[in-house]
């Protein structure tokens, strides 16, 4: 693996040191801000579906400004400005605790910065795989966009896996000093970032309003039965199955009477999990018919949910996150190949802030239902209802058959496309 990095162009390298320092700081993030609010503020479920939807409520404003942001500006700049803003959100935090107890509000206004600097950054830092990797789009083979994807996203598995161990340490180190380590790290993956700038003949579309570029993108995505097809599903498996693993994994942990280290356990399974499926899709690829592959993580997942609301020993949990990770894993690998397939140059910001619109603002709504639901029934319960979702899902999918049908071959797009074919 070491050896394969080292031949690989040096700004691709730089993109994925970038990348994965921006993951490790979401990897701390993913276990602190649950457990700040679980054992530090001790708040029930409800509030707990509150304090996650927080980081997740923003997208629904300003992921797809993010989007057409970073399809008027260099994408580069874009995300080395947005990792300067979480750097300066965890930095507050870290103020605040040295001087006042932690308190709900206190909880959800942290969540909302660091949400509203993600949707910034999270469509700007992905625009720059093909650049960094020197792929000309419409020229480059599918299989070599795909391989770059996968890359990216074992950057990011790999990088949160590494803050999840690092959150680990809660109870012997303290919040202090965890987000001291974020605050450096997102600072280190801002200049790598910004490496990769280029001039100003990057900027595109700067006399067009935000709202026409933002409109121009669904379009794009509505005209296009594939895409069309794959936001809908994303946006389910955001509302179903982000919102419940956000929400009821922390809430199986304290009901084990376990501490923060072994939610950060179920965590790490989790990203293991990821981390197998995403190695395994670099060495074999992510074969001809990926949706076909996304169809089949939505049922297995439909299963993993069903396994878990069985109400698994501590052992098992562990196990069947570690699959959840990789089902997880294998479904956004696809997915995302997908998008940058069809995806036209001028428009790719765009559509893929929509596709993470689609996914993570129905999350921040899911989040919400989960510790409703979670609040006035059993945890177990919520995940039994996200499984027997998911089946129906899945047969309405497979129904349709526009995902389905589609192959690699098909998703090639040219540069100043004006629609996706």
């Amino acid at each position: 693996m070491n050896s394969l990095f080292r031949k690989m162009p040096v700004r691709l390298q730089k993109f994925l040191l970038g990348y994965s320092g921006t993951s490790l700081a979401t990897g701390l993030q993913v276990i602190l801000l649950p457990w700040i609010a679980l054992t530090v503020v001790d708040l029930p479920a409800l509030q707990l579906g509150w304090v996650q939807a927080s980081v997740l409520l923003p997208n629904l404003v300003f992921l797809l400004f993010g989007g057409a942001l970073a399809d008027r500006r260099d994408p580069a700049l874009v995300s080395t400005l947005a990792c300067i803003g979480l750097a300066l959100c965890h930095t507050a935090l870290l103020l605040y605790y040295a001087l006042h107890m932690i308190s709900l509000p206190v909880l959800i206004a942290y969540g909302v910065c660091l949400g509203v600097c993600s949707a910034f950054l999270q469509p700007s830092r992905d625009n720059l795989v093909q650049r960094s990797a020197h792929i000309e789009p419409g020229r480059a083979s599918e299989s070599r966009v795909q391989k770059a994807v996968t890359w990216m996203m074992l950057a990011q598995y790999g990088g949160q896996a590494v803050g999840m161990l690092l959150a680990s340490r809660f109870d012997q180190w303290g919040l202090q000093t965890l987000l001291g380590v974020q605050v450096g790290v997102l600072l280190l993956a801002a200049a790598a970032l910004f490496t990769l700038r280029e001039g100003a003949g990057t900027v595109r579309e700067v006399e067009r309003r935000p709202h026409t570029l933002i409109l121009d993108g669904l379009t794009q995505v509505w005209r296009h039965p594939v895409l069309r097809e794959l936001t809908a599903l994303m946006a389910f498996n955001g509302f179903v199955h982000i919102g419940v693993f956000l929400v009821v994994l922390p809430l199986l942990a304290e009901g084990y009477g376990r501490d923060a280290g072994y939610y950060a356990t179920l965590q790490l399974a989790f990203v293991a999990g990821t981390v197998i499926a995403t190695v395994t899709m670099l060495r074999r690829g992510q074969g001809p018919e990926p949706g076909r592959g996304v169809l089949m993580c939505l049922l297995y997942s439909a299963a993993l949910l069903i396994a878990i609301s069985l109400g698994p020993t501590q052992l098992g949990l562990i196990l069947l996150c570690l699959c959840w990770g990789a089902v997880a894993a294998a479904s956004a690998g696809l997915g995302r190949g997908i998008v940058q397939l069809l995806a036209p140059a001028n428009y790719r910001s765009r559509i893929i802030s929509i596709y993470q619109f689609a996914l993570f603002g129905s999350a921040a709504l899911g989040a919400l239902a989960a510790g409703i639901l979670s609040e006035y029934a059993a945890p177990l319960t919520t995940l039994l209802w996200a499984g027997i979702l998911s089946f129906i899902a899945f047969a309405l999918v497979a129904l349709s058959g526009a995902l389905r049908r589609v192959r690699v071959s098909d998703c090639s797009a040219k540069p100043g496309d004006d629609q996706v074919r």
